[in-house]
């Protein structure tokens, strides 16, 4: 899964230029109730500018007027550079990373030719893995199982012979000495019927849920 395929595009965004006054940022960040936002020259990405970066320069410099705090300071005074981007058609698990570790509230993406394309924010991040581990489809199984060599075969043949249709699934750590947790979504109207042969196999079931 791509980057590209979860992005706002830059035609989409609401962005800043440089030479914009802190008024002028802050209306549109209000209007649109964004908590920051990307900074352009031109068409060259340079950063972004977060609504609390502007409420505390404003309050480290309590002594001055307000309206000329919001008419006299400019964008470029305030707005962040540091920041990581990320390419196109890199992959989404790429980007979630990026995001957590940098604790930014987006990243900006860049096509192949570093031209500024569009941002990945945190909640196209969580749609994308909503949509890779279909939230809103079929039933979710939890199967614990013993770290054994062959014994995701096993459970996805036993599925297999009752001809379900595995919309997804994850293997996860389930902090507990040899044993790993599955988390299976499939596309059956025999929910029970298919627990009971996933049982009588010998695995544990964990938990169902739509």
């Amino acid at each position: 899964m791509y980057v590209k395929n979860h992005m706002l595009r830059r035609t989409e965004l609401v962005t800043l230029d440089l030479e914009d006054d802190i008024k002028t940022a802050l209306d549109k960040i209000q209007e649109g109730d964004f908590m920051s936002l990307p900074v352009l020259d031109g068409n060259e990405f340079k950063g972004y500018l977060m609504k609390e970066a502007i409420f505390r320069r404003f309050f480290e410099y309590d002594s001055v007027d307000k309206e000329e705090f919001l008419k006299n300071t400019k964008v470029k005074d305030l707005y962040n550079t540091n920041y990581k981007s990320i390419k196109e058609d890199d992959y989404i698990e790429n980007a979630s990373y990026l995001l957590k570790e940098w604790r930014t509230p987006f990243l900006p993406v860049f096509d192949s030719n570093d031209n500024f394309t569009g941002i990945l924010t945190h909640n196209s991040i969580f749609n994308a893995f909503s949509e890779i581990f279909g939230l809103d489809k079929g039933t979710r199984i939890v199967v614990d199982m013993l770290d054994i060599p062959g014994q995701l075969a096993r459970l996805t043949e036993v599925i297999r012979k009752e001809r379900v249709n595995i919309i997804n699934f994850a293997a996860v750590d389930a902090k507990v000495l040899d044993v790993y947790r599955v988390i299976i979504r499939v596309d059956t109207k025999d929910v029970i019927g298919l627990i009971e042969k996933i049982e009588k196999a010998g695995f544990k079931i964990g938990e169902i849920s739509k």
